[in-house]
């Protein structure tokens, strides 16, 4: 299983980072959470080339975490596509 972990910024300066880990299931997620956002925070700093104090010291503290499913993303696009053109026609 797939997750996508988001970092956000606590005073809004800097926009979201997120990446993807691979867990074995949401209960292991829960049982092991600093081990797997340290792993997160260790891929985004590996991609930036900066070291983890600096990510702290950026302000990111704030995490997110979410299924990373691809078929129901794509699925949540095009019912907001669908959407906002039923939005667009109703205005005319």
């Amino acid at each position: 299983m797939k997750l996508q972990i988001t970092f956000f910024d606590n005073k809004g300066q800097y926009k979201p980072v997120s990446t993807i880990v691979e867990v074995e299931s949401m209960e292991d997620y829960k049982n092991n959470k600093a081990k797997y956002q340290t792993k997160a925070i260790m891929n985004i700093c590996h991609k930036r080339y900066i070291n983890p104090a600096e990510f702290k010291q950026q302000g990111y503290t704030q995490v997110k975490v979410r299924e990373y499913d691809l078929f129901k993303i794509d699925l949540q696009k095009r019912i907001k596509k669908l959407n906002e053109s039923v939005d667009k026609k109703k205005q005319v």
